[in-house]
């Protein structure tokens, strides 16, 4: 971990994807994590101000410092699921006076963790360590800013995603004649600027392949070859369909060899060495920069335990 916990120069950048469709990159001071957090703002096709995720505590300045060039505040965040680095900074976020008076739309299974974050703290410490001290510690939100149970926003659709986790969500929203889906990680985890389609699963260590498998399928009956898919990780993807199914054969593929080589006693650093020579949504790895790979290489470890996790239950 040593070798990547190093200071970088943090750098902000906001892209204007299409036309009003904005990524607010939120690098975080360590080699390898620039281009990696995201959050998305844009006004949808009634004029509402609009934040998908805010990212981790620690890029909230930076955060408010973009949007302030975008928006003078937000009527409503919606939040793909509740880990540090899409939801940590909420509380931060709201603490401010153009943003304290947007609505949070977020899973029910999610809310109690926004409003009393001290256990989703303690579980970000034991899985991922100094990443997570990074992302820093998230502040409880008030009730009153949370959406109730059941209640939504007029135009957008909604839908349970779980597989990455059980709180997660993912909404697809109507946008100049288009639609942009948000699907958190639930269709993996993608770099831009790579030669080719850079795709792999983001599977926690508790993970539930059925579900996973099963978003998915949600995802492909709701999308169309026209909505553009805004990944958390990272940017975005203008055939939505087309890069679901390829996360979808992804996700299969991984099944069954890391099933089979498992069971043949195989651990999760030869696994890992199979996949990034087997598979050609991984392809793309071997001609990223150093500090990219170190990187990749501690979140495909923590898709692996989650993985093998699952195999295991399965026994």
């Amino acid at each position: 971990m040593k070798q990547i916990l190093q200071k970088t120069q943090k750098t902000q950048k906001t892209s204007e994807i299409t036309d009003g469709l904005f990524l607010i990159d939120l690098p975080q001071p360590m080699d390898g994590f620039e281009k990696f957090i995201s959050s998305w703002f844009f006004k949808d096709d009634m004029g509402r101000r609009i934040l998908v995720d805010t990212g981790p505590a620690s890029t909230i300045p930076d955060l408010a410092a973009e949007l302030s060039k975008l928006t003078d505040g937000l009527d409503y965040i919606l939040l793909t699921h509740i880990h540090l680095d899409h939801s940590g900074g909420l509380g931060h976020l709201m603490e401010m006076e153009n943003y304290s008076n947007a609505k949070v739309l977020v899973s029910p299974r999610g809310r109690k963790h926004l409003k009393s974050p001290e256990k989703l703290w303690n579980a970000s410490i034991s899985t991922l360590g100094d990443i997570a001290r990074l992302y820093e510690k998230p502040l409880p939100v008030s009730p009153g800013v949370l959406l109730d149970e059941g209640e939504g926003i007029e135009g957008t659709e909604v839908f349970e995603t779980p597989g990455h986790a059980p709180h997660h969500i993912s909404f697809r929203v109507p946008f100049k004649s288009e639609y942009l889906l948000f699907a958190g990680e639930a269709a993996g985890m993608t770099l831009p600027e790579t030669e080719g389609l850079y795709l792999r699963p983001g599977s926690p260590p508790k993970f539930d392949a059925h579900a996973a498998l099963s978003s998915l399928d949600l995802l492909l009956e709701a999308s169309s070859e026209k909505d553009i898919l805004c990944y958390a990780h990272f940017g975005s993807h203008k055939n939505a369909r087309q890069i679901i199914i390829k996360a979808k054969e992804q996700l299969l593929s991984w099944i069954k060899n890391i099933s089979a080589w498992h069971k043949n006693g195989m651990g999760k650093e030869r696994i890992r060495e199979l996949l990034l020579s087997q598979d050609p949504l991984l392809a793309g790895f071997k001609k990223l920069p150093e500090k990219l790979q170190s990187r990749e290489r501690i979140f495909i470890d923590n898709s692996l335990q989650g993985f093998i996790g699952w195999v295991e239950t399965q026994s």
